[in-house]
């Protein structure tokens, strides 16, 4: 069990190192979007020159947050859940062993799209994007590496979860700290 906690606490290592820049590329991407927004609007309504790139680059940074964000999100369980359900089963073994079964299922669906993701950016390299003369593949290159991202915090969740059902108790007073914590940095 402690090689267990071992390898769960490098995977929990590289993804909040994977987090810290996701969340600043995010920021940063965010601010971007803002900044051409408002620099097209002036273009378009002041200069009554409309610039012919700035939709098309704004899209695709959309496109590059949500993948980008989407590992962490996961990560970090801000994903849907049903409260309900999970509160019902008050941090036994049965509710460890569903997450490890719902982990899987997530392994094996991002697998599964880290594969097609491959597939677009190779097939991507023969396209350019009209309005930015840029080739396709740089839109599509940050989707194999986030559903690999997405692969390890699965990984990282399942081996938590995997010590839950071997050790419930601690498992549970682990969560509870760390939403405890959580409580107090929103509170500040």
């Amino acid at each position: 069990m402690e090689s267990l906690r071992k390898i769960g606490l490098v995977l929990d290592r590289i993804n909040d190192g994977v987090e810290k820049v996701a969340v600043n590329m995010a920021w940063v991407m965010l601010l971007a979007i803002t900044l051409l927004n408002i620099v097209q609007v002036f273009y378009r309504y002041v200069l009554n020159n409309a610039l012919s790139w700035s939709e098309e680059a704004s899209l695709w940074m959309m496109v590059w947050i949500t993948f980008v964000i989407m590992p962490v999100a996961y990560h970090k369980g801000l994903n849907i859940s049903m409260m309900f359900f999970r509160d019902m089963l008050k941090k036994n073994r049965l509710e460890f062993i569903i997450r490890c079964l719902f982990h899987a299922i997530v392994i094996v669906i991002a697998v599964i799209c880290f594969d097609q993701a491959w597939q677009m950016y190779k097939g991507g390299s023969r396209i350019e994007l009209p309005a930015l003369e840029i080739s396709k593949a740089w839109v599509y290159a940050v989707m194999p590496p986030a559903w690999l991202i997405l692969i390890l915090a699965a990984l990282g969740g399942m081996i938590r979860d995997v010590i839950g059902i071997l050790d419930p108790e601690a498992a549970r007073l682990r969560e509870d700290a760390a939403e405890s914590a959580i409580e107090r940095r929103a509170q500040k």
